[in-house]
């Protein structure tokens, strides 16, 4: 059997799986304010059915790609706003537990369609 190091978070200190860290920044920064511009990159893919990404090495997405990737945008910004927001006012309420392990396999179905697709199938 592995021994686990004992953890013992601060209120500094973030596991994604505990209370998040306090204060305004961490609440209204990563919680609405990065979420916002997540959720509308997504929402942009998905509506246009195309997305480019990337500077140096350039991912050009369209069509049931596209909206793949925008659901695995989506999925991360309502996981970002579940955690960081809702976590810190009702410290970890069932809603926002229940909306991290929704927008988890959101994020993993829709990331998992695009690798099957681009990675494995070639499909572009």
């Amino acid at each position: 059997m592995l021994n686990r190091c004992p953890h013992y978070p601060s209120a500094q200190s973030d596991d994604w799986e505990d209370q998040p860290a306090q204060g305004g920044f961490h609440q209204w920064g990563l919680g609405v304010a990065l979420p916002l511009f997540i959720l509308t990159c997504g929402i942009r893919a998905i509506v246009f059915q195309h997305a480019a990404y990337g500077a140096r090495i350039p991912m050009d997405l369209s069509g049931v790609n596209a909206i793949a990737f925008g659901i695995a945008e989506i999925s991360a910004a309502l996981f970002l706003h579940c955690h960081y927001f809702w976590g810190n006012v009702f410290n970890q309420a069932w809603f926002a537990v229940l909306g991290k392990i929704i927008s988890a396999m959101g994020f993993i179905a829709g990331l998992g369609t695009l690798i099957v697709r681009v990675g494995v199938l070639g499909i572009q």
